[in-house]
């Protein structure tokens, strides 16, 4: 089979999954946010969330990289690492095992499977809602850790 016939049968799996924009796959592919970026005001009814994919041993180790550590006043790994941006930790939410159910609770069935596709075989989700950041800028990428899948925008 030659390079078009394995791109075009890839393409019509991602059709048949319903993935609308194919170039989410790119791991290559940024969607780190280049100048910092204020906080978009929602409508009401409506907020942003981004949405971060890792590995961890267990929820407990998940948990804990987006704790602050306990009887400290230093930030949480997970602020370390998105050096851009500091985080509320109680507008973060840890997704360890069954992602596409809690998933599906907040997200239409078509982008809540684009979102596991995305997350290509990494077990958490790390779920940091735009209150987070208390209405300060913030830039946010990839980091050691973690791969940013990007925002989405959902009804509350």
């Amino acid at each position: 089979m030659n390079l078009v016939g394995l791109m075009n049968r890839l393409l019509r799996y991602a059709a048949r999954r319903g993935l609308r924009d194919a170039r989410l796959l790119i791991p290559s592919e940024s969607l780190q946010t280049d100048d910092p970026h204020v906080p978009v005001r929602q409508d009401d009814g409506s907020l942003q969330l981004h949405l971060f994919s890792a590995n961890f041993d267990d929820r407990a180790a998940a948990d804990a990289f987006c704790a602050a550590p306990p009887g400290t006043d230093q930030p949480s790994r997970l602020t370390r690492e998105l050096d851009g941006a500091f985080i509320d930790e109680s507008e973060v939410e840890v997704i360890h095992g069954d992602i596409l159910a809690r998933l599906q609770e907040f997200l239409p069935p078509s982008e809540a499977d684009d979102i596991l596709l995305r997350l290509a075989g990494d077990d958490t989700l790390i779920v940091v809602t735009e209150n987070a950041f208390h209405g300060l800028s913030y830039t946010l990428d990839d980091t050691a850790t973690l791969t940013y899948l990007g925002p989405v925008t959902v009804a509350v």
